[in-house]
């Protein structure tokens, strides 16, 4: 594979995951409810977001602006530690979303 090949590979993966993360964040994708647990949905945002992260950071390491790789590699590391956290112990109740407290609080 060659390193765009790679490089569209990781925004794409990130921009899937990420986006339905985001959905389900911002409350547009609700039907999830019931069927997948809430660890995996609300975990693939930051999962997605630190696929972003690393895409970005693999696109600036041959270029003029090399310290920006250490910025977003840095956040693709505590995005994707926060993902893995959420994914294997649960999300904090201050990571959850008004409307999903609304919703499971009835």
């Amino acid at each position: 594979m060659t390193p765009v090949g790679f490089l569209v590979m990781l925004f794409a993966i990130g921009i899937v995951f990420g986006g339905a993360g985001a959905l389900a964040y911002a409350g547009v994708w609700r039907s999830w409810i019931g069927r997948i647990h809430q660890n995996v949905v609300f975990g693939w945002f930051w999962l997605g977001l630190a696929v972003l992260s690393m895409g970005l950071a693999a696109s600036f390491i041959r270029t003029r602006v090399f310290g920006f790789s250490f910025v977003f590699a840095l956040c693709a590391a505590v995005a994707g530690a926060l993902g893995l956290w959420i994914l294997l112990a649960g999300v904090p109740r201050r990571l959850r979303p008004r409307w999903y407290r609304v919703e499971r609080e009835r």
